[in-house]
């Protein structure tokens, strides 16, 4: 694929300009701002940020490159200099900027190319070059191996635990960020080929498959919170377990130099991977719902361009006709028998229609009126079938209102609320009574009220009848 299909034309162009310095500490300290403010970073602390970390660099950007902007002044100041800084990087596409409708605040979003490149740059300037793993997971296993064991390595184990959850925090961020990027690149395409091109291959590509399918899959956070935080919390309470780290840590970190310095080290670790758990996960479904409206405003703009776009007709009908043409044996359409057998393959077409109340009828006939002798009148005298009537009138009476009150009221034996595990079944006619209790709930005849669970459990009882566990319980009078 090609490079520039992903990232814009003048994306290194900041790189290569004669304050490529000032850019350079620019980026650095955009990805500290990622690191520190993860899914919201507003555009107001990344300029703070910016004119304390860079503000020898800033004083030496070059002025004529500002002068070529009418909009700022002759004499710029250090704040004038980092607003020209971040407007460049969001010319070249290294940042978005969102306002809040609520408050009005402006917040910077990083695209997952800019993401990754920044996380590039400052790998390759503080010498820390890492991979994309199983986080969630490899943090599971490691705590779990350790935990059964519990040899000299614990202490390790659970720095490369925090180490693991700090990459964890920021591919999460990376996928919030890189989500709503997206969604917001919706208001510029004109084209539903490359909504579908954003949506299938960048999208997919970039966030989806690498990043969001394994959270939500094999290396799910909300899987392994519980897990993960059960062995943290064992550590951190049983005595010997937590004097085993203690004394590992004095050995290994030897920035530490004390036992309570030690304590304090291994508890701020602890707290941090369960905090940042417990944080990630609540934050996974809030992106679950910025995935949904991302995935549903797609589908709505394809239609929408669909609908538009007059010249998609137009080819449809021309690739048809050249195709019906080369199927009547017209040499001069330019079409290959080859490419119609392709097309019959690969193309499914149906005729739609519908039913109606007139669809098992035959259409009426129209005749001409005529005068004729009017029909007889019959007597109406036929015979009825008592014994079946009798029957009907019996199967009525044994499950009406009053019957199927009198059975709930027995099952209810006095208390407030029951669940239909506690309803004895003796035969089908118990069962039915049941089945009809819980329809006639919902009327003005009956004295309690159905409550539904979510997910609704389903039960079996007397190992033959299968139905959910509803539960019951008396109205309020």
């Amino acid at each position: 694929m090609n490079l520039f299909s992903k990232i814009p034309d003048n994306f290194f162009s900041i790189l290569s300009s004669r304050s490529k310095t000032v850019y350079g500490v620019a980026l650095l300290t955009l990805f500290d701002a990622l690191t520190m403010y993860h899914n919201r970073i507003r555009k107001s602390d990344y300029i703070d940020l910016l004119k304390s970390r860079g503000e020898k660099e800033l004083n030496t950007l070059d002025v004529e490159e500002i002068m070529d902007d009418d909009s700022y002044f002759k004499e710029p100041t250090l704040a004038t200099k980092a607003g020209f800084i971040v407007r460049r990087l969001i010319e070249t596409g290294w940042i978005v900027t969102e306002t809040d409708v609520k408050t009005g605040c402006e917040y910077i979003l990083l695209p997952s190319y800019s993401i990754s490149m920044l996380k590039l740059i400052y790998e390759f300037v503080s010498d820390n070059q890492s991979r994309y793993v199983s986080y969630v997971h490899s943090t599971y296993a490691d705590l779990s191996m350790e935990d059964e064991h519990q040899d000299e390595f614990m202490y390790k184990t659970l720095v490369s635990a925090t180490n693991k959850t700090k990459e964890l925090e920021l591919e999460v961020a990376k996928l919030d960020h890189s989500i709503r990027v997206f969604h917001k690149q919706l208001a510029n395409i004109f084209s539903p080929n490359e909504v579908l091109n954003q949506h299938f291959d960048v999208a997919r590509e970039d966030i989806v498959d690498p990043i969001y399918h394994p959270l939500k899959t094999n290396d799910s956070i909300i899987l392994y919170n519980g897990p993960i935080n059960h062995i943290l919390k064992k550590w951190l309470n049983v005595a010997s377990v937590r004097d085993k780290l203690v004394e590992q840590c004095l050995a290994t970190n030897y920035q530490v130099k004390t036992k309570a310095e030690a304590e304090q080290d291994i508890i701020k670790k602890i707290n941090y991977i369960q905090d940042t758990y417990s944080r990630l996960a609540l934050e996974i479904q809030e992106i679950d719902n910025a995935q949904s409206d991302y995935t549903k405003a797609s589908t709505e703009k394809v239609i929408y361009l669909n609908n538009n776009d007059k010249t998609l007709k137009g080819k449809l009908e021309t690739i048809f006709l050249a195709a019906a043409r080369a199927i009547n044996g017209d040499r001069a359409s330019g079409v290959s028998m080859d490419v119609v057998k392709a097309m019959n393959n690969s193309i499914y077409l149906y005729q739609q229609g519908y039913i109606d109340e007139y669809s098992l009828t035959r259409p009426i006939k129209r005749n001409p009126k005529y005068d004729s002798e009017p029909m007889g009148i019959d007597d109406f005298e036929h015979e009825s079938n008592e014994g079946l009537m009798q029957s009907l009138l019996t199967i009525a009476d044994q499950y009406s209102d009053e019957k199927i009150m009198e059975f709930m009221d027995k099952a209810f034996q006095g208390n407030k609320e029951i669940d239909i595990k506690s309803i004895p079944i003796k035969d089908v006619e118990d069962f039915i009574m049941i089945i009809l209790g819980s329809v006639k709930a919902d009327s003005r005849y009956s004295f309690y009220e159905l409550k539904r669970s979510d997910p609704m459990e389903q039960i079996l009882k007397e190992e033959k009848y299968s139905m959910p566990n509803y539960g019951y319980a008396r109205k309020e009078k």
